[in-house]
């Protein structure tokens, strides 16, 4: 690539290399045409484009800034500001410049995507609303575009209405079955809401699209570890159910007939908790599994099990306890073994209901405010 190479040219190539994540190269580019013109506002574009794309935030701005001095009402400079400005914290400024953006071509979608997200880092009642009709806008502007219904779907996400932003991610995957951001949102979605065991497919897919984005490692770990104790919820419950029924028959029947009776039930309870905990590991993602094992000996991932483990010999100790109705023995090992897992599911429970309870307070809090916008005048 020389300095006759027509622009155009230079232009396509500077965006192939963007798109491949070679940003540096990409700049590198564009600054040998900005070296025969420097007042070449597309090069400037494109060169904000790469220093942003490489974190360079201060020469990403300066380059904007340049083409914003040199073309005013160039849409796509305001865009390339707002998403500058949206990664250097200042959510503020970057709303204003991707509004300025819109008004300037209010007929391109990227424009109402790139003000769905100003909106949406910013926060607000009032904005996030915004960002819903932002985000339907960029929708009907470009329909065949998944992008837009997975903003839609992020916008909805942010007001609780889980099950209609499902339903955005879904038709954009209709549209693009493999799009990488419509299977992290609904994935993500899933696992933050620990539907972790529904999320692992779609995080699956992205983890082997992506096996090297730390963020994606990160919120797939993190649903695995989820997914790990969603698995072990119904287990350990299972096998506090086996502990317990154990601890009465023994307390009903003494001697050597008791005790095989009891191994009887230990034995059965915890059979079944093995193949129910086999069954359910198996609905999960081929990947889900392989970061469970990787991580299995973190104390987050490693406690899930150990409780199983824990529950299943207190089952056998109250089982082959000589001394039932009493209080020390064997029994002061199992009842610890067995009121604990519960203690765990018991909070763990307390704490599902109490999201549940808030993300209703937030539907409830959205509709008004929906309902309060579309009424004014």
């Amino acid at each position: 690539m020389t300095a006759a190479t027509p622009p155009g040219d230079l232009h396509a190539r500077a965006h192939h290399l963007l798109a491949a994540g070679r940003p540096d190269d990409a700049a590198e580019l564009v600054e040998r045409q900005l070296a025969d013109d420097p007042d070449d506002v597309a090069a400037l574009v494109l060169l904000a484009a790469g220093r942003r794309a490489a974190g360079r935030y201060d020469e990403a701005l300066a380059a904007t800034n340049r083409a914003l001095a040199l073309a005013p009402d160039l849409a796509v400079a305001h865009r390339q500001a707002a998403a500058t400005l949206l990664m250097t914290g200042q959510t503020r400024e970057a709303v204003q410049a991707a509004r300025t953006a819109r008004d300037l071509d209010p007929h391109d979608p990227h424009g109402e995507l790139m003000l769905v997200y100003t909106l949406l880092e910013d926060g607000g009642t009032a904005n996030i609303v915004a960002a819903l009709e932002a985000a339907a806008r960029a929708r009907d502007l470009a329909p065949d575009d998944p992008a837009g219904y997975v903003a839609e779907g992020d916008a909805l996400r942010r007001m609780a209405r889980f099950d209609a932003a499902r339903a955005s991610y879904e038709r954009a995957l209709a549209l693009a079955p493999d799009d990488p951001v419509a299977l992290y949102s609904l994935a993500e979605m899933d696992a933050g809401r620990g539907r972790a065991v529904r999320a692992s497919p779609a995080l699956g897919a992205v983890l082997s699209a992506a096996p090297a984005d730390t963020t994606v490692v990160q919120v797939a770990t993190r649903s695995a570890r989820g997914a790990l104790w969603l698995v072990t919820d119904l287990v350990s419950l299972l096998l506090v159910v086996a502990s317990v029924a154990t601890s009465m028959l023994r307390l009903r029947v003494d001697g050597p007939a008791g005790v095989a009776a009891g191994l009887v039930i230990a034995a059965v309870g915890i059979g079944c908790a093995a193949a129910l905990f086999r069954w359910r590991l198996r609905a999960l993602s081929g990947a889900t599994r392989m970061l469970i094992r990787q991580h299995l000996r973190r104390p987050t991932f490693a406690l899930a099990v150990l409780r199983l483990i824990a529950t299943a010999v207190a089952a056998l100790l109250f089982a082959v306890d000589p001394d039932p109705d009493g209080s020390g023995g064997l029994k002061a090992f199992a009842m610890p073994a067995t009121s604990v897992p519960f203690i765990l599911l018991v909070l763990r429970a307390r704490n599902w209901f109490a999201r549940e309870v808030s993300w209703l307070v937030r539907r409830g809090w959205f509709g008004v405010a929906r309902a309060v916008r579309t009424d004014r005048p």
